[in-house]
This record gives C-alpha cells, sequence and structure tokens, in this order.
C-alpha cells in the first residue's frame, strides 16, 4: 500500500465518521425539534381554550342567557362562539375532555327554563349554516335529543360525554380546512 492508497482509505474513514456524526446530531436536533412543536401545539391548544373561556364570561357579563336570548345581535354572538368552538374541536385543536363539559352546560340550557326557546334560537342559527357545515347541525341535534333524554343528571352527563368522545372518534379532521 503506497501512501496515496493510504490517504485515500483515510480520507474515507473520515468522511464515514463525519457522515455518521452529521446524521447523529440531525435526528437529536429533529427530536429537539418534535418536542418543541409538541410543547407549541400544548400551549396554543391552552390560549384557545383560554380564548374561548374568556369570551364566554365575556358574554355572560352583558346578561343571563335566557334573558338575552331574543336580542338577536347578543344570540348571533353567542351561537358564533359555539359554532367556533366546534370547528376546532371537529379539527382536533379542543380535546374531548373539555369540549364534553361545554357541551353538558349546553344541555342544561336545552333542558332549563325557556330551554325550548333557546333550543329554537340555536336551531335557527345552525339552519343558516347547515348547508355548509351538515355535521354541526347533527351533532347539536344530538347534544339535544341527549339533553330531553335523562332525568338523572348523572346518567345524562355521562351519555353526552360519551357521545362527544365517540362522535370525535369517527369524525376528527387533522386539518384545519
Amino acid at each position: 500500500m503506497d501512501v496515496y492508497d493510504f490517504l485515500t482509505i483515510t480520507v474515507a474513514i473520515l468522511a464515514l465518521v463525519v457522515s455518521v456524526t452529521a446524521v447523529w446530531y440531525n435526528a437529536v436536533q429533529t427530536k429537539k425539534t418534535g418536542e418543541a412543536l409538541v410543547l407549541q401545539q400544548q400551549i396554543a391548544r391552552g390560549n384557545l381554550i383560554e380564548h374561548f373561556t374568556t369570551r364566554f364570561f365575556e358574554l355572560l357579563k352583558e346578561g343571563d342567557l335566557h334573558a338575552r336570548i331574543d336580542e338577536e345581535q347578543w344570540a348571533y354572538q353567542y351561537w358564533s362562539l359555539l359554532a367556533t368552538e366546534f370547528y376546532f374541536f371537529h379539527h382536533g385543536v379542543l380535546p374531548p375532555f373539555m369540549y364534553s363539559l361545554w357541551m353538558i352546560d349546553l344541555a342544561k340550557l336545552y333542558r332549563g327554563e325557556n330551554g325550548e326557546h333557546i333550543w329554537d334560537s340555536h336551531s335557527n342559527y345552525l339552519d343558516t349554516y347547515s348547508i355548509n357545515y351538515s355535521l354541526m347541525m347533527e351533532f347539536f341535534e344530538k347534544i339535544r335529543e341527549l339533553a330531553l333524554g335523562s332525568d338523572d343528571d348523572t346518567a345524562r352527563n355521562m351519555a353526552i360525554s360519551e357521545f362527544v368522545f365517540d362522535w370525535i372518534k369517527a369524525n376528527e379532521r387533522h386539518v384545519l380546512a
């Protein structure tokens, strides 16, 4: 083996070591980037939940739902908030656990004082968009059906929660569109 062969083999081995090191470094950085993206998604999800909750409480500060439901502008804001929440739930951004709690609260409205009137207001809003988003109409119709189905609060709440979890398993879209 002459000097040229020795240098060629040495350079090849060094190139291999550099390549392996680069692949290892890239794998470590890819893992860190993935972890950072997951954390960023969790933070964004938390911010979205906080936004929806804040908006809900802002609407409640303006007055009781039962008293304001006949005010077209206020009702539109309320139903629009629920529609937007549904969209983000449907697309996997809102966690089913949190969304099921909100749907249990909505079911209480459907059952409570002026429940039929509240459903009529919500249904009218949904009818406007049912051509574009029939899944939303079907979802809320089922929430209403479950709301009226049982006098046992615990059984009703469990049924609503199960429905929300089952629905998202069957219908979740992972790409915002």
